[in-house]
């Protein structure tokens, strides 16, 4: 599953990228990334999808990760309404995590399980890197971050 953020939405849009995969937003990148669309007055591709809309979106445990996660990490504005969707793409991580550690386990990795967050923004990086990359006892998979030139 391929995760991109407001950066990369934005990076689409200016090198007018034709998306031959499917990439998924958070829904607070979602909302970012209507301001994008006003800017370059263009609609995002079809194949950007709202992850809130897939089956694999628990809400509960998402709106209970993006509290833990609003409270951990500082950088965001009521007043501007910016850094939220960091905030966003950290708590569904943290979902998404916790859905995978779920399933049962099986002989090989799956694909659709891997995790990657196309973005190049060094903050969020660091969360990510942070908070799932350092590996855990049962943990067999990390977050894969590629820069916006992988966007295909």
């Amino acid at each position: 599953m391929k995760i991109i953020d407001t950066n990369a939405v934005n990076y689409i849009f200016r090198k007018n990228i034709i998306l031959s995969e499917d990439y998924f937003v958070t829904p607070d990148v979602r909302e970012e990334s209507e301001i994008a669309e006003l800017i370059f007055n263009k609609a995002l591709p079809a194949n950007i999808k709202n992850i809130s809309k897939e089956k694999i979106f628990d809400e509960a445990t998402y709106v209970m990760n993006y509290k833990n996660m609003l409270n951990k990490y500082k950088g965001r504005s009521f007043y501007n309404m910016t850094g939220f969707g960091d905030i966003s793409i950290l708590a569904l991580l943290a979902t998404l995590k916790r859905t995978f550690q779920a399933k049962p386990q099986k002989l090989f990795f799956e694909a659709e399980n891997e995790l990657v967050v196309i973005t190049e923004d060094g903050a969020l990086i660091q969360k990510i890197e942070k908070e799932f990359n350092q590996l855990e006892k049962n943990q067999n998979w990390k977050v894969k971050i590629f820069e916006n030139k992988s966007v295909l």
